[in-house]
C-alpha cells in the first residue's frame, strides 16, 4: 500500500455517491493524488448532503453507497495503488426519528441504555427539566401550539408504540403511557399480546377510539394530549428558548446535532466500532477526527483513537501497509502549537491556510485600508469580536454559561463562604474571561493525559489578565479564586467530580462562543479586507514576514511532517482563488480605496432608504464589492448562475453579520433592498466597470493563486486539495462550495498536450493551475521521501525585487528541489501572459551554486549572478538540479 502524499477531498452524498467517484479515480492517480480524503460516510439523516448528522454508527450511509459502494471505491483505489482517509464525526449525532439511541432516550428518559451517550444534564438547574430533556422544535408556546392543534398522536405498529407528530418531528411516547392511554380512552385492553391484540379488528376499533379521545381539534383532546406531554421524559418547548433553557450539549447551537460523551468508554466502542472494522478490513487507511475541541477530553480520545488503530495495524499479516494516518479538525491561534502528548499525525491544516495567506499579504495595504474602513464600521476586529461573544453568551449560550455560572457558585459557596462571592459577581468575571479567551480553549480537564499545561495556563492567564483591566478592583480575589479553579488548583475540599464538571463545562463554553462569533459572526462584519477572514484565519493580524513564513515550515517538519496543508475545504467562507484575487487589494497600487469611492459615488442611486436609513450601510456596501470582484466568474458560461448564487450568499452573510438582518428575526425590507442593489450592479451600467477592474487586477491574482498553490504543494506537510479546485475555485460559503463538479471538464483538460507556457497565456480556462498540481504531485510521487524528510532550507535574495520573492530548498542526500513563488505581484505589472518583465530582475541576486532545471517547462537556469531567469517568464517555478 502507498505511503501518504496528497489527499483529495470530496464531498459525497445522495447526488454524488461512493459509485459515482469510481470512474474518477484514474483521473486522480494521473494528478498525483495517492488518497481519496471522503467526507463523513457512517449512515445520516436522510437527505443529508454534509454527513456530519450522523443517526447511526454502525453502518454505512445507503444513500451513499452503502458497503457495496464502498468496497467498490476501495477496490478502484487499490488498482491503482491510492488510499483512503475518512472523516469521522467522534463530537456529536444527529437527531430524530431515524437515531435509535436518542429516540430510546426520549422514550425511557434517565433509564434508557444509551441515556450516558449524550450530555444530557438530568439534573438542570432549571427545576421543571429535573429528569427531562428539553425539545425547543416547536414554532410557537408549548400552549399554543396545542390550541392550534398541531399536535397529534397515533400508534406505529412498527415500533408497537405510540408517537407525536408535529410537522415534520417525530416525538416517542414512553411505553409506560401505552396503557394509560387506552385507560384514559376508556377501553380495556388484554393483559398480555397487546400489540397482537392491537393489530386484530378490536385493536383497530379501539386505535380509532384513541384518535377521538386525543383528538387535538377538540378541547378535551387538547386537554388530554397536554396531561400526556406532561408525563414524558421531555419537554416540548418553542424554539426562541433554546439558548436560555437547553439541557443538553449541542454542536455549536445547532439543535439538531446532540453530543456524544465519547470520554466514557463505552459510548467510545459502540461509536467507533464500525470505524475499526473498517480499518481492520483494510478498507480505509486513516481517520479525520471533527471538532476535537468539542471533546471533553481531546487528549485522552486521541489516545484512545491511536492505542485503537495501532493494535489493529499491528494485527495485519501485510508489513508494508503504513501505519493509521490521525488527522484532527483543529483551529490553532496565531502562536498556538497542536498539543505534543497527541499521538496524531496532524490537523487537517487550516493553520497553513493562513500560513500562506500572511505571507501573500502585502504590509503596506494595512494602515490605509484600516483607516478607509474605520470610516464605516469598528476599529478593531477585537472589539467585533469581543461584541459578538458577549450577544453569543446573552443568546445561544445563555443556558450554558448561566449552568456553568450556578455550578462554580455552588462550588464557592461550600468551600469559600467567608468570601461572599456571589452568583452575580462571578457571572459578570466568568463573562469577562469568555469575551477575552485567546485560543479555542483550555485543555485542564485532560490533566491526566496532559504533559504540558503552560499553553492552558498562559491562555487562562491571558484572559484573567483582561478581565482584572475590565473589572472593578473589589473583584480581584474573584478573579485570583476562579484562576485557581479553572486553573486545575482545585480545593482539597472540592470533590474531583464537582471540580471536573466546571472545568469541562467551561472548556465546552469557550470553543463554540470562539467559534460561533469569529468565524460565523465577526467575520461578517469586519470587511476591511475579506481575504484576511476565513477558517484558521485571524483578521487582527494583515500580513507576514518569508522569515516568519520559513519559521512555520521548519517547526511542522520538526513535528508533525505529515499533516494536512490546505487552502480550500468544504468549511472555508471563500474559496481559495477568491481569497487569492482579493490579497492583490493588499497592494496599495491597485488603487482600491479610491475605486472604491468612485464606486460608491456611481451607485448612489441604487440605495434604498429602509427604517435603518439608507441600505445596504457602507460597510455592507463594502463587504459586497470585495464578494463580487473575489468570485467573478473566469469562465463567461458560469455569469448565468451567479446572480441566484450571490442572492443566496448575500441572505446567509448578513444574517449571520446579524446587525440589520438575522436568522431569528429577518428583516425584510433591509434585505430586499440588498438584493436590489446587487441586481442593479449586475445589469446596470456598473457591470463593465466591475469586470474592467477583475480583468486589471487578474493576472496579479492569478499570480497570487499559483504561488499560494506551489507553496502548499511543496511545504513540509501534505497537501490536500479540495474537490475541483484544481481548477478556479470561485466558491463562497457553504453551500456553494458544495456545488457538482465538472470533473469531465477536468479530466478533458488535463489530457490536453499544451505545454506550460501557452497555459500561461490561457490561464483563465485554469488548466496551469492543474498542470502545476500534476507536474508537482507528480514529481513528489517519484521523490516522496524529500518531502517527507528532507531539509527545509529558506533560501534569502537580496537586492532588486527580493523582496517580492519566497524560496526555499528541500534536500535529501543527492536529490534537491528548489521552489520559488512571488509575492505582492501587482506592482510588478504582470502581462496578459503572467510574465513580469521587470528591469530589477537583474538587480535582484539569489546565490545558488549550479545548473538547474524547471520542472515545468524544462528551462535551465543559472542562479550565479541574479535572477534575469524571471525576466520573461512567470515569475513561479519549481526546480531541480541539472
Amino acid at each position: 500500500m502507498t505511503d501518504l502524499r496528497a489527499t483529495v477531498r470530496l464531498q459525497f452524498h445522495r447526488d454524488f455517491t461512493l459509485d459515482d467517484a469510481v470512474p474518477l479515480i484514474p483521473y486522480f492517480a494521473a494528478l498525483g493524488i495517492s488518497h481519496v480524503y471522503a467526507s463523513p460516510l457512517l449512515a445520516s439523516n436522510p437527505g443529508s448532503l454534509h454527513g456530519y448528522d450522523t443517526i447511526d454508527c454502525q453502518r454505512i450511509d445507503p444513500e451513499r453507497g452503502g458497503e457495496a459502494g464502498l468496497e467498490h471505491l476501495v477496490a478502484a483505489l487499490r488498482k491503482h495503488d491510492m488510499g483512503l482517509i475518512l472523516d469521522i464525526v467522534p463530537n456529536h449525532m444527529g437527531i430524530g426519528p431515524h437515531n435509535r439511541w436518542w429516540e430510546d432516550v426520549l422514550a425511557h428518559g434517565a433509564a434508557s441504555r444509551y441515556a450516558s451517550f449524550f450530555d444530557i444534564d438530568w439534573q438542570s438547574t432549571d427545576p421543571s427539566l429535573h429528569g427531562k430533556i428539553l425539545l425547543p422544535f416547536l414554532g410557537a408556546p408549548l400552549d399554543d401550539v396545542l390550541n392550534d392543534g398541531a399536535i397529534s398522536l397515533h400508534y406505529l405498529p412498527r415500533s408497537g408504540g405510540f408517537m407525536l407528530h408535529y410537522g415534520e418531528h417525530r416525538f416517542p411516547i414512553s411505553p409506560d403511557d401505552t396503557r394509560r392511554i387506552f385507560d384514559t380512552a376508556g377501553i380495556d385492553v388484554p393483559p398480555y399480546a397487546l400489540h397482537e391484540w392491537l393489530e386484530s379488528g378490536a385493536g383497530a376499533a379501539a386505535l380509532a377510539r384513541v384518535g377521538a379521545v386525543f383528538a387535538p381539534r377538540t378541547a378535551i383532546g387538547r386537554g388530554h394530549l397536554a396531561d400526556l406531554l406532561e408525563r414524558q421524559h421531555y419537554r416540548l418547548a418553542f424554539w426562541r428558548v433554546a439558548g436560555d433553557r437547553i439541557n443538553w450539549r449541542r454542536f455549536f447551537d445547532v439543535t439538531t446535532l446532540a453530543a456524544l460523551r465519547v470520554e466514557d468508554e463505552t459510548v467510545f466502542e459502540a461509536s467507533h466500532a464500525l470505524i475499526f472494522d473498517l480499518y481492520r478490513d483494510g478498507l480505509i487507511d486513516g481517520v479525520r477526527a471533527d471538532h476535537v475541541d468539542g471533546l471533553a477530553r481531546p487528549a485522552e480520545y486521541c489516545r484512545r483513537l491511536h492505542e485503537r488503530l495501532t493494535a489493529l495495524h499491528a494485527e495485519q499479516a501485510d508489513s508494508s501497509r503504513p501505519a493509521p494516518y490521525i488527522f484532527v479538525e483543529k483551529i490553532l491561534a496565531e502562536n498556538e502549537r497542536l498539543p505534543d502528548c497527541w499521538p496524531v499525525t496532524g490537523t487537517t491544516g487550516y493553520e497553513f491556510l493562513e500560513q500562506a495567506a500572511l505571507v501573500l499579504h502585502d504590509p503596506a495595504g494595512e494602515l490605509p485600508l484600516t483607516a478607509f474602513w474605520e470610516r464605516f464600521g469598528p476599529s478593531t476586529y477585537d472589539t467585533v469580536q469581543r461584541r459578538a461573544r458577549l450577544e453569543k453568551l446573552q443568546s445561544s449560550f445563555y443556558g450554558d454559561f448561566h449552568t456553568l455560572a450556578a455550578r462554580i457558585f455552588n462550588i464557592a459557596d461550600r468551600h469559600v463562604p467567608g468570601k461572599d462571592f456571589t452568583l452575580h459577581a462571578i457571572s459578570e468575571a466568568l463573562e469577562t474571561i469568555c469575551l477575552a479567551f485567546p485560543v479555542y480553549r483550555s485543555y485542564f480537564a485532560d490533566k491526566a493525559e496532559t504533559n504540558d499545561l503552560t499553553p492552558s495556563e498562559n491562555a487562562l492567564s491571558f484572559a484573567i489578565a483582561d478581565a482584572r483591566r475590565h473589572l472593578p478592583v473589589y473583584r480581584r480575589d474573584l478573579l485570583g479564586w476562579l484562576q485557581s479553579l479553572l486553573h486545575a488548583e482545585r480545593d482539597q475540599h472540592v470533590k474531583d467530580e464537582a471540580w471536573r464538571d466546571v472545568i469541562e463545562r467551561f472548556e465546552h463554553l469557550t470553543a463554540p462562543l470562539t467559534a460561533k462569533a469569529g468565524e460565523d459572526t465577526a467575520f461578517y462584519r469586519y470587511n476591511r479586507l475579506l481575504s484576511r477572514n476565513d477558517v484558521g484565519t485571524d483578521p487582527a493580524y494583515f500580513a507576514a514576514s518569508t522569515e516568519r513564513f520559513h519559521e512555520k515550515n521548519i517547526a511542522r517538519l520538526q513535528t508533525h511532517p505529515l499533516s494536512l496543508l490546505s487552502t480550500a475545504t468544504h468549511d472555508h467562507k471563500r474559496g481559495e482563488d477568491v481569497r487569492a484575487r482579493l490579497m492583490v487589494l493588499s497592494e496599495p497600487e491597485t488603487d482600491w480605496l479610491t475605486t472604491a469611492e468612485h464606486w460608491f459615488a456611481h451607485n448612489a442611486g441604487y440605495r434604498q432608504r429602509v427604517a435603518e436609513g439608507l441600505a445596504p450601510t457602507r460597510a455592507d456596501e463594502v463587504f459586497i464589492y470585495q464578494t463580487l470582484i473575489g468570485a467573478w466568474p473566469h469562465d463567461p458560461a458560469d455569469l448565468e448562475t451567479l446572480p441566484e448564487r450571490l442572492s443566496a450568499y448575500f441572505e446567509k452573510a448578513f444574517r449571520e453579520a446579524a446587525q440589520h438582518t438575522s436568522w431569528s428575526q429577518p428583516n425584510e425590507p433591509y434585505e430586499a433592498a440588498c438584493q436590489s442593489f446587487v441586481t442593479s450592479l449586475l445589469e446596470g451600467d456598473f457591470r463593465p466597470i466591475l469586470e474592467a477592474f477583475v480583468e486589471r487586477i487578474g493576472p496579479a491574482a492569478t499570480l497570487n493563486s499559483l504561488s499560494q498553490t506551489l507553496l502548499r504543494l511543496t511545504s513540509p506537510g501534505v497537501p490536500d486539495l479540495y474537490q475541483g479546485a484544481e481548477l478556479w475555485d470561485e466558491s463562497l460559503v457553504d453551500p456553494d462550495n458544495r456545488r457538482p463538479v465538472d470533473f469531465p471538464r477536468r479530466q478533458a483538460l488535463l489530457g490536453a498536450s499544451k505545454d506550460f507556457t501557452a497555459l500561461c497565456a490561457e490561464w483563465r480556462s485554469g488548466a496551469v493551475k492543474q498542470r502545476l498540481i500534476r507536474e508537482v504531485l507528480n514529481y513528489r510521487r517519484d521523490h516522496d521521501v524529500l518531502f517527507r524528510e528532507g531539509r527545509y532550507t529558506p533560501v534569502s535574495a537580496t537586492g532588486g525585487l527580493a523582496d517580492h520573492l519566497i524560496a526555499f530548498r528541500r534536500d535529501l542526500g543527492q536529490t534537491s528541489v528548489l521552489v520559488l513563488a512571488v509575492r505582492r505581484p501587482h506592482v510588478l505589472n504582470p502581462d496578459a501572459s503572467l510574465r513580469v518583465q521587470h528591469h530589477d530582475w537583474r538587480l535582484t541576486r539569489l546565490t545558488i551554486p549550479g545548473r538547474w532545471r524547471s520542472l515545468l517547462d524544462n528551462q535551465l537556469a543559472v542562479f550565479s549572478q541574479d535572477l534575469t531567469y524571471f525576466a520573461d517568464r512567470i515569475p513561479i517555478d519549481i526546480l531541480v538540479p541539472a
